[in-house]
């Protein structure tokens, strides 16, 4: 049934190999320019709006931490070995904690600034 033409029914059909193949264009690459990863420089006034927002936080999670855990600190406390340079360290590794949650949008603005919302601000 294979021959250089097939023929169906009285009419000549041309094989498959002989029919010139079209070429289809590409597609067009997708732009190559690549987001910042980083907010543009802040003004003075921002830096200082977000410095005072952060450390607002900070005394806010201090005493949280310090309500919440209130029997747990006075336990702390009363330990014989707690001196000065291991109390510096438990401050410091509780307030440590404050700097998990973002006080930011990104350059994007979709993300939630996490300090405002707890804040209420």
């Amino acid at each position: 049934m294979i021959k250089e033409q097939m023929q169906t029914d009285g009419l000549k059909v041309p094989k498959q190999k002989d029919i010139p193949r079209q070429r289809s264009p590409s597609p067009s690459l997708p732009s190559a320019e690549i987001p910042p990863f980083l907010p543009p420089n802040p003004s003075a006034d921002y830096e200082a709006r977000e410095k005072a927002m952060k450390d607002k936080f900070r005394k806010f999670w201090m005493s949280s931490l310090a309500e919440g855990f209130k029997e747990d600190l006075e336990e702390i406390r009363k330990e014989p070995t707690l001196g000065p340079s291991k109390l510096a360290l438990l401050i410091d590794s509780l307030a440590a904690g404050a700097d998990i949650f973002t006080s930011s949008a990104s350059a994007s603005g979709i993300d939630m600034n996490e300090v405002d919302v707890v804040m209420g601000e």
